[in-house]
C-alpha cells in the first residue's frame, strides 16, 4: 500500500510539472504525459528502494524552516559580495557539517543546499560535507539543523 501512495504521489506531482511546462493542454498530450509521468514514477521509486533512502528524523525541521527565508536573503546577500569583490570570496571551501540526533540528512541536505550560500554534496551518518561560500561565520540554518557549532 505504501508503495502504491509513493507511487500515485510521483505520477502526480510528474503529471503536475509536465502540464506546467507544455504550452497547450490537448487531451493527446495529457495522455502521453500521463503515461511518461507514470513511467517516471516507477522509476523513481524503484530508485529510491535501491538506495534505501529515508526522509530521516523530524528534529529541528520546524526550527529549521522559520531560519530558511533569513539565511537565503543572507546568503544572496553574501553571494553578492562574493561576485563583486575577491576579497569576499576568501574561506569558501569545503567543510563538514553535524547534524543534530535524529535530523534527517536528507531533509537538512536539500534544505541547506536550497541556499545560495552552501551546496551538500555528501551525506553519511549524520554528517554532511558542504561545500560554503566564504566568509567563515555559519549561517542561522546551519545553527538550527546543528547544535550551533561547526
Amino acid at each position: 500500500m505504501r508503495t502504491a501512495i509513493e507511487l500515485l504521489l510521483w505520477w502526480g506531482l510528474l503529471l503536475l510539472l509536465n502540464t506546467v511546462l507544455i504550452s497547450s493542454a490537448t487531451p493527446l498530450e495529457m495522455a502521453v504525459g500521463g503515461g511518461v509521468a507514470l513511467l517516471a514514477a516507477v522509476g523513481a521509486v524503484a530508485v529510491r528502494r535501491a538506495s534505501g533512502a529515508t526522509p530521516g528524523g523530524p528534529a529541528r525541521l520546524a526550527q529549521a524552516l522559520r531560519t530558511f527565508p533569513w539565511t537565503l536573503l543572507a546568503d544572496t546577500g553574501r553571494l553578492t559580495l562574493a561576485v563583486l569583490s575577491p576579497r569576499h570570496r576568501r574561506g569558501s571551501g569545503f567543510r563538514t557539517v553535524q547534524l543534530a540526533a535524529d535530523t534527517g540528512a536528507a531533509w537538512a541536505g536539500a534544505l541547506l543546499s536550497s541556499t545560495p550560500g552552501a551546496y551538500v554534496v555528501s551525506a553519511e551518518d549524520g554528517t554532511l560535507t558542504v561545500h560554503a561560500l566564504g566568509g567563515g561565520e555559519i549561517s542561522s540554518l546551519e545553527r538550527a539543523l546543528t547544535d550551533g557549532t561547526r
